[in-house]
């Protein structure tokens, strides 16, 4: 999160116990805030989602989450630019696909039930593809279940802007052992952040320690009245400090500077204290 400057990261299937968030919260609390659903039967060892917020990124003081269903569907709030809040979906759909017609109609009865005006994102493993070119091979998953969803979708406003964008590509973010792709993994928005959505990717997981057979899907969210956010201000290496040949030569050309700054009398536009400087930098 902290090379990529991801703002918020929602995680499924995490498996987290009471004990194993209180070690997260103890070892990265400085920078990030995790807010977890846990399966209320077995918390460590079946489904599980959560937000992981970064705090170096966004503002996560009034961060909060609402549970829809535990351990696989519940909606994150939190504050983003000019006091504006966003609201995520973070979904962990069942594997079996008997089930799903209940669990997205259970979504659908429970956000009802919520104070939350509308939705932004909804996003997440949803264990289940609308359309046949989202498998290879391709072929139509469960009627019902596809119909479910939809009809969610339909009551969250909800679309799916990525293969709006890209109607015809195929891009898969998980590998069956049965040799088969899918892309389960899908980011789904409201209509108005449909042309402020850019820089699609899915790449694997890069940190070791954290086995998946899932690739994680990204975008970046880029409202037109957010200020743009460059690289920041260079810094000096600080490994450089302790090389004295360096330290030496910069005393050195300092001083030199220095002298030319003394001896200047006439001043003009190629040459200047400012222009020194800047060429001494």
């Amino acid at each position: 999160m902290r090379d990529q400057k991801l703002g918020i990261l929602c995680v499924q299937e995490t498996h987290l116990c009471p004990d194993h968030q209180l070690q997260i919260e103890n070892i990265y609390s400085r920078r990030l805030t995790v807010l977890n659903s846990s399966d209320p039967e077995r918390p460590g060892s079946s489904a599980g989602i959560a937000f992981v917020l970064n705090k170096e990124v966004i503002d996560t003081s009034n961060a909060q989450i609402k549970v829809l269903v535990p351990g696989r569907a519940a909606v994150l709030s939190v504050k983003w630019h000019n006091n504006k809040t966003i609201t995520i979906l973070n979904i962990y759909a069942p594997n079996n696909a008997n089930e799903h017609k209940t669990f997205w109609e259970s979504i659908k009865e429970n956000w009802a039930n919520t104070n939350i005006n509308t939705l932004d994102f909804m996003m997440g493993d949803f264990n289940l593809t609308e359309d046949p070119i989202d498998r290879a091979p391709a072929r139509r998953d469960n009627e019902d279940a596809i119909e479910a969803l939809r009809d969610l979708r339909y009551t969250l406003k909800m679309q799916d802007p990525w293969r709006i964008t890209y109607p015809n590509r195929r891009c898969f973010t998980f590998s069956s052992n049965h040799q088969t792709l899918s892309r389960l993994d899908r980011i789904y928005s409201s209509d108005d952040h449909t042309n402020s959505l850019l820089d699609w990717d899915s790449t694997i997981c890069q940190v070791p320690s954290i086995p998946t057979d899932h690739q994680m899907v990204s975008v970046r969210f880029a409202p037109p009245d957010v200020p743009h956010i460059g690289k920041g201000r260079w810094t000096w290496p600080a490994g450089l400090i302790s090389d004295d040949d360096l330290v030496k030569r910069i005393i050195e050309l300092g001083i030199k500077t220095q002298h030319t700054l003394e001896a200047q009398l006439n001043r003009s536009e190629e040459s200047n204290p400012q222009t020194i400087w800047l060429s001494f930098k």
